[in-house]
Order: C-alpha cells, then sequence, then structure tokens
C-alpha cells in the first residue's frame, strides 16, 4: 500500500493505493476545523472507501464528522456555535490557525501521515478563551496491528493528541447543560450506521445511549460503535448487512479514571471521548491540559477480543 497526502482549498486528504481514507479541514467556514472523511480502507471486506462519517447534517450543521470541541468556556457555549450565531446570541468558536502536514515512516513499520495545526478559541466578542494545539496521525492501514489479516485491509489507527491552554485568564472547562454532556473528541456517523452495536470492555453495560440528556456516560479504557451499512446487494443482504464502525480509545497517560463516553444510537449514530463529564475542570491563566486518544477505523462488528488487541496497538505507539 502507497499513503499519499495531498493540500486542496484548505483541505487535507489522506489516501492510500487512490482510495481517500480522510480528509481533515483545516481552514473551515463553519466553527471549527475537522474531519470530514474517515472511510474504509482498500480491500476491506464491506464497502472499500465508504465514508463512515457524515459533516455539517442540516439536522446538526455544527457536527463536523470527527472533531474537538470542548463545549463549555466559563460558561460560554462553543458547540452550538451555528444556531447562536444565527440568533445572535454569544458563542465561542474555532479560529484556525497555521497547519503542517507531513509523511513519517514508524518504527514497527508502515507510514504515517502527520497534521498539526493551532487553533484559538474565542467569543463571538473577540475575547481569547483557549489555545489549542492538536497532532493528529493517520497510520497506513494494517501497521503494527497485531490483529490485522495479512493483508491489513480491515481497518486503520488514528491517533489524536490535543492540548488547550487558558488564556487571558483563569478558565473553567465544563459541558453540563440541559440537553447533555457531550463535548471533547467527537464523532457523527453516517445515516445508515443509527441504532448500532455499543461494545465496552470486561462485558461493560453502555447503559442509557439516546436520547442525548439521557446518556448515561460510562467510563472505560475503549469504546466500539458498529452498525449496518447500506448497498448489500442480493440474498445475503436480508437480515445481515454489511457492517462498520469505530472503536475509540482512551490512553492511559491521560490520568486519572478512564474518561466517560457519550453515545447515542439514535435517532442518529455519535460517539464522544469526554474528559469534564459531571465536572468543571478549572485551568490557570497559560495553564494546559493535554490528552491522546485514537480511533481504530474499522469493517465488520469485532468481538471484544478483536477491539482490545487494536487497543493495545495504540497503546505501544502512541
Amino acid at each position: 500500500m502507497t499513503l499519499e497526502t495531498a493540500v486542496e482549498d484548505g483541505a487535507v486528504s489522506v489516501s492510500v493505493d487512490d482510495t481517500l481514507l480522510a480528509r481533515y479541514d483545516a481552514e473551515p467556514a463553519g466553527s471549527k476545523p475537522g474531519f470530514d472523511t474517515l472511510a474504509l480502507p482498500p480491500g476491506a471486506d464491506t464497502k472499500p472507501g465508504e465514508n463512515l462519517v457524515v459533516s455539517s447534517p442540516h439536522d446538526h450543521p455544527w457536527h463536523f464528522g470527527l472533531f474537538f470541541c470542548q463545549k463549555l468556556v466559563d460558561g460560554i457555549n462553543c458547540w452550538e456555535s451555528e444556531p447562536n450565531a444565527a440568533a445572535g446570541n454569544p458563542h465561542g468558536y474555532a479560529e484556525a490557525g497555521e497547519y503542517d502536514v507531513r509523511t513519517e515512516n514508524g518504527d514497527g513499520g508502515g507510514a504515517s501521515a502527520v497534521i498539526e495545526q493551532e487553533a484559538t478559541w474565542r467569543t463571538d466578542a473577540g475575547e481569547d478563551l483557549l489555545g489549542d494545539r492538536r497532532t493528529i496521525r493517520i497510520r497506513e492501514p494494517g501497521a503494527g496491528d497485531p490483529g490485522a489479516d495479512d493483508e491489513g485491509k480491515d481497518g486503520y489507527l488514528l491517533t489524536w493528541e490535543q492540548e488547550v491552554t487558558a488564556l487571558g485568564q483563569r478558565r473553567h472547562l465544563s459541558s453540563e447543560t440541559l440537553h447533555g454532556h457531550y463535548s471533547g473528541l467527537s464523532l457523527r456517523f453516517a445515516r445508515s450506521l443509527r441504532e448500532g452495536r455499543v461494545l465496552l470492555p470486561d462485558g461493560r453495560d453502555p447503559g442509557e445511549t439516546s436520547p442525548p440528556r439521557a446518556a448515561s456516560g460510562p467510563a472505560a479504557r475503549w469504546c466500539d460503535y458498529s452498525g449496518p451499512l447500506d448497498g448489500r446487494p442480493g440474498a445475503a443482504a436480508v437480515g445481515d448487512p454489511w457492517s462498520a464502525g469505530v472503536a475509540m480509545f482512551d490512553h492511559p497517560d491521560n490520568g486519572g479514571d478512564p474518561v466517560n463516553w457519550f453515545v447515542m444510537d439514535e435517532p442518529f449514530g455519535f460517539l464522544a471521548a469526554n474528559p469534564t463529564w459531571g465536572t468543571v475542570e478549572t485551568l490557570e491563566e497559560g495553564e494546559s491540559r493535554s490528552w491522546t486518544w485514537g480511533l481504530w477505523v474499522h469493517s465488520g462488528t469485532p468481538d471484544e477480543g478483536r477491539v482490545e488487541d487494536a487497543y493495545e496497538s495504540f497503546v505501544d505507539s502512541a
């Protein structure tokens, strides 16, 4: 496989053998940079090239595929920026800054596309709230994955290193609102993946997953969401559609207890690692907080052992 990157109109594309794996909007027209494409790799046994996320859906145009957002900063809503802007209400947003794109060869073999970017979270009135630095690595499919098949064709790993820094004064980070605890590294799934299966380690019950204000937010080192794909032809599709999904990983060096997962499976699939679930984190001026998360984009519906293998590969490589 050959991993390639390209930049056009402020969007970074990562492809393998002419199949688009991921596209990151580094110069967004919306309120936050993020990925509008996370697709299955070439050779996947379901639908190679199928995009598993949706960006700016008509029902929630402030969902940007895969994206990071600290929902509340000093009570300023940085999440629902678009509807608040339309209504003339105070809100926050991310001013995207400079970015760099390169390709690296890993110690364990295989190449990675690396995207580094800075951003500034500020209010609509122009007050700077948080500095933002992120480093995102997209590994060649199968690279360093001990559970992959011989061609490494069933998935790939994306790592997201995120740092936020309080600007101007002490800042308070939180996520609790009437509508639920969504915040952090967040992923809006493609429409066919609704009513998916939610899997946690050690047989843990994920609890309530919908509606958002009822989501129970289980804490665990990883969470996998797998759901049905449209398009499987013939009799085999009856009661047995293709499937795919994404497992999200919380790195043990993030500190403290495992992260809380905000999960929805209806009316659409959504998954977020929320480090401020049920708490308020205070950063003094100039103080930073950082996290490392992983995502395993995969075909099929993996069992717990398969997700655990991918998680261990993430920990070893991050």
